[in-house]
């Protein structure tokens, strides 16, 4: 007998993997297999599934998977993919003789879209050559480096609710601060219209490379990592200077450890398991609140088996 959830399943008309594996689908390379995946064809796919959705069924949208944590039991509902098909970039239109219109959906690889922006002479978008993960989790976490962030480049979006219906919101509504926005954790960010300035290709590619060289000497690249893992606080020292004035640089957990080069960056030395993580994580922010730097906020997601958790 078919229970309820493997009936919605089977009446899918979208492909469902079943038990796939996470780990190699984030940039920590950690974590055990998600039970159902699902990566929908198009934004009428994502609304009839949402809007069909068994409430007992947990779901977690994944991109890049450059911001998260998860678990070693892996995670027990359903990954929601847009990678795979939602990942389209199109020119629109020139708004004046110097800017360009582009639409970015959500599944687009955030390096794809500055290699494209930079394909079509476009700068603004370069900064982005070297976050990892998607379009998607950059609007949601508003991605940015060396000066420049979403926000600067972003003109609307358009996002799913929970329940499927479609939401048009101009950038001033999204309420985009430092590594967040003001959206629903539960909506779904489908793709934005960013604005763009017409350039030099070859002072465009000259740029990417030489942020590509400052990311290469001052960041461990060479190991699985999730970037930062956390936010800068407000005011007075950066995140890193307080994980070194606690005596943290090149801690060690299991396989997992606090990078010598950038010690804001925790990394997998081969073979890290998401406890390991999560202890280093723990002692690192112990460590900073002894030392005076209050509680460190968390910038990437800890994925339990039902979902994020509240860290």
């Amino acid at each position: 007998m078919l229970y309820p959830i493997d009936h919605w399943l089977a009446e899918l008309q979208e492909p469902v993997w079943v038990n796939a594996p996470l780990a190699a689908r984030t940039t920590w390379k950690i974590g055990g297999p998600a039970r159902w995946l699902i990566q929908p064809e198009s934004v009428s796919g994502l609304q009839q599934l949402l809007l069909t959705w068994p409430a007992e069924l947990p779901r977690l949208l994944l991109g890049g998977g450059s911001n998260i944590l998860v678990d070693d039991n892996g995670f027990h509902g359903v990954i929601l993919d847009l990678t795979g098909r939602m990942n389209r970039l199109t020119l629109l239109s020139s708004p004046t003789d110097d800017t360009v219109l582009l639409r970015a959906e959500a599944g687009a690889s955030t390096r794809t879209l500055a290699h494209f922006a930079r394909s079509h002479g476009l700068t603004g978008a370069e900064f982005l050559a070297g976050i990892p993960g998607s379009v998607g989790g950059a609007l949601r976490m508003n991605a940015g480096a060396y000066g420049s962030e979403m926000a600067a480049i972003v003109v609307a979006c358009e996002l799913l609710d929970a329940e499927g219906e479609m939401h048009t919101l101009p950038v001033q509504q999204l309420g985009m601060g430092y590594r967040t926005t003001r959206i629903p954790a539960d909506w779904i960010f489908l793709s934005a219209q960013l604005v763009l300035q017409r350039g030099d290709p070859v002072a465009i590619r000259e740029r990417m490379r030489s942020l590509n060289r400052a990311r290469r000497n001052s960041q461990p690249l060479a190991f699985p990592s999730a970037g930062s893992t956390f936010k800068n606080p407000p005011s007075g020292p950066l995140a890193w200077q307080w994980i070194e004035a606690a005596g943290m640089r090149g801690a060690w957990e299991g396989h997992a450890q606090v990078s010598e080069k950038h010690c804001n960056f925790l990394i997998n030395r081969g073979g890290a398991r998401s406890r390991d993580m999560r202890v280093l994580i723990d002692r690192v922010r112990t460590g900073v609140d002894k030392a005076g730097g209050g509680e460190l906020a968390l910038e990437v997601g800890i994925v339990g088996p039902l979902g994020l958790l509240a860290l």
